[in-house]
């Protein structure tokens, strides 16, 4: 989701980069178990339930957002995060800048879902329990700043029913005010997912992605696949390492952003002279457990 204050926000820069981080306060990062019940693992043991809940639930929606103030010179920087922070108050998207970061942005919220969540020992691929998310502009400068001066609707929060659709081209017609329900965005999310999933030791690197007691860290030092895949994959297995449906912002900002796949998500509120837009997309995400 993009939340911003029409008329008052700068949009992202093209080539733009940053990184979100649920160890900060004001990214909100949490995870919301719908429907919980015991977990029925073998091991249901935990040694952080931090993040991820040890019992199981019906499905598990998490969420972090992006910083919303920028320097105004750097596009990225060594961390990719010193050139942006959050506001001065509580964490809202029209909440004044600190000096360092003057230049007002949309705020991002990034939400992702894991249905029939087992519980039990859960990790990001990072080993913590930390949530943390990417942020690479794909956007037009030109076309999202009209967007931001110019679409205005009810809402100052990630609202799955606000589309800015006289700004957008949409995949299907969308009218603000209208909610898909939630069976009817997993239904045209699993239309467009790839079937079966793509084998990774084919097509990224042949190096084993099944039953790895321990997952590598640090730098990448295995070898990529050239062009045309690897010799010796196997299509076994799902090499996802989890598939989770996202109900709400897009990371990435790329094509989706004028060519909506689903939308989603859940929250609104009120508030005239703001504008919120609603992009989904269907990822994968890496855990271990």
């Amino acid at each position: 989701y993009y939340v911003f204050e029409t008329g008052s926000t700068t949009a992202f820069p093209n080539g733009f980069n940053m990184i979100a981080y649920g160890s900060q306060a004001k990214s909100r990062s949490e995870a919301i178990c719908d429907g919980p019940s015991t977990c029925e693992r073998d091991d249901c043991s935990t040694s952080d339930a931090s993040f991820f809940p040890q019992t199981a639930c019906s499905e598990l929606e998490a969420k972090i957002v992006f910083p919303t103030c920028w320097d105004g010179v750097n596009l990225v920087s060594d961390d990719m995060m010193s050139h942006v922070s959050y506001d001065i108050e509580e964490g809202r998207f029209d909440a004044d800048c600190p000096t360092t970061h003057p230049v007002k942005l949309p705020e991002v919220h990034f939400y992702f879902r894991i249905a029939n969540y087992k519980g039990g020992e859960y990790t990001f691929s990072s080993g913590s329990s930390v949530m943390h998310a990417d942020y690479f502009s794909g956007w037009d400068q030109t076309k999202l700043q009209s967007i931001l001066d110019g679409c205005s609707n009810d809402s100052d929060a990630a609202s799955p029913d606000q589309f800015c659709e006289d700004f957008l081209t949409f995949r299907q017609t969308k009218v603000s005010g209208v909610q898909t329900e939630d069976d009817q965005i997993r239904t045209k999310l699993e239309a467009i997912q790839l079937h079966p999933n793509p084998d990774m030791k084919k097509t990224v690197s042949a190096e084993p992605v099944d039953n790895i007691a321990s997952l590598v860290r640090g730098s990448c030092t295995g070898t990529l696949c050239p062009v045309g895949g690897c010799v010796g994959g196997d299509d076994s297995g799902d090499n996802s390492g989890g598939d989770a449906d996202n109900s709400g912002g897009d990371t990435d900002g790329e094509s989706e952003s004028a060519s909506d796949l689903a939308d989603g998500g859940d929250g609104s509120s009120v508030k005239v002279g703001a504008g919120a837009l609603a992009l989904s997309v269907l990822l994968s995400m890496m855990f271990a457990y």
